[in-house]
């Protein structure tokens, strides 16, 4: 029983972290619809208790957590509109509470080295389907912007990066740079800009913990600042357009791309979306500064008539002030204390994408990631599982 309940584990790790779930209902390939997926989740976490025979080994502090996410979510609830859209926010942080300790009791039962496998083999795919979606374009949503199964270029650009310092612990040492190079080409071709620059960072990350080996450690790290910088010149000044549209990928630029890169002027000028992030940011900023205790409530910026603010940090200063922001930080300090060196390299990502990213907390593959850095917290405390992984060198 314990085995087959494993099993839909791996399986539902697989379908969630491959976006299969929400693909299929969007494209109306089925009429399942996300709820039933998570209720599924949340009775196989059930299901595993009860086999085990008692709730072991979840991490106190994330149960404390969760516990704190709750009553915030239903007390900022209470001075909020309580509009119908708001209700759908509440229900939505219910949902990320319930699933995020489902996910810590699946990646406990089932290990975290069988779940890095379905990581790796899910990034493998996904990556490939990228290559095939820029080339020739089949399931993005914004033509000329690989998205795959995620539909939403800057999603499959975030879920890559994150998958690819997750799963790395299994990639042999001598191959592990060529492969963040090979998940990087997927990541390129999403044109997501920001998640550009965490690649760099992450690969900075993993080469500063040792996860990854290189001969000239000083002088790579020189180098990979350089094409950080780099990076963001080209977007400064639309020099990365020029050099694309010399190169063979020019026949597959769009117009949205081609935006994006700036063209013949700077990326972050040219670019509506840059303008209006920055407008509605100040906005969320004069709204945390009008109630900075306590917010303007729950589900406030779905509300406010404008696009939601893609900042985790300014959402949650303006729906819930203070208190709202503190929460929010105290999960990153939470995982943070006493994880390996991969989980610390996922949550300063996970940090940083959340200034360009309004909903790190209700993408069940995120979910997933921070179950995995809880667990791995465990493991490392307590449990010979992660001394055993260490050993065999499946562990940095």
């Amino acid at each position: 029983m314990l085995r087959l309940l494993q099993f839909l584990g791996f399986l539902i790790v697989a379908i969630y972290s491959s976006n299969l779930y929400l693909y299929y209902f969007m494209k109306g390939i089925t009429g399942f619809k996300p709820l039933y997926w998570y209720v599924m989740t949340i009775g196989l976490a059930l299901s595993l208790i009860l086999v085990t025979q008692g709730l072991t080994k979840v991490p106190r502090h994330i149960l404390i957590w969760l516990w704190v996410f709750l009553c915030y979510s239903l007390f900022n609830f209470l001075y909020s509109s309580q509009s119908a859209e708001v209700q759908q926010v509440l229900i939505q942080n219910i949902q990320s509470t319930a699933l995020l300790f489902s996910f810590i009791v699946i990646i406990q039962q089932s290990g975290t080295r069988n779940v890095r496998l379905v990581l790796l083999t899910i990034l493998f795919f996904a990556v490939l389907i990228n290559f095939f979606d820029f080339i020739s374009p089949t399931w993005s949503k914004v033509p000329g912007r690989a998205a795959g199964l995620y539909t939403n270029p800057n999603a499959s650009g975030k879920v890559l990066l994150f998958l690819m310092v997750a799963s790395i612990p299994l990639v042999p040492l001598r191959y592990r740079l060529l492969f963040c190079l090979f998940v990087g080409f997927g990541i390129l071709v999403t044109f997501s800009r920001s998640t550009w620059v965490l690649w760099v960072i992450a690969l900075m990350g993993l080469a500063g913990s040792g996860d990854i080996v290189l001969k000239n450690k000083g002088i790579s790290f020189v180098l990979m600042g350089l094409l950080s910088g780099a990076i963001v010149y080209s977007l400064l000044t639309g020099g990365l357009y020029s050099l694309l549209a010399d190169s063979g990928a020019a026949q597959y630029l769009k117009p949205q791309t081609i935006a994006r890169l700036g063209g013949d002027r700077s990326a972050l000028a040219g670019d509506a979306s840059i303008v209006s992030r920055a407008e509605v940011a100040k906005l969320a900023w004069n709204v945390f500064q009008e109630y900075p205790w306590l917010g303007a409530g729950l589900g406030y910026t779905r509300e406010w008539g404008h696009i939601l603010p893609h900042n985790m940090y300014l959402m949650m200063a303006a729906e819930g002030g203070v208190l709202g922001l503190a929460v929010f930080v105290a999960l990153i300090i939470a995982l943070w204390h006493n994880t390996d060196s991969v989980g610390k390299i996922i949550i300063v990502l996970f940090a940083l994408k959340s200034m360009s990213s309004h909903n790190m907390l209700d993408q069940p593959t995120m979910l997933i990631l921070l179950a995995l850095i809880a667990v791995s917290f465990n493991l490392k405390g307590s449990n010979s599982e992660y001394k055993k992984e260490v050993s065999n060198g499946v562990v940095s």
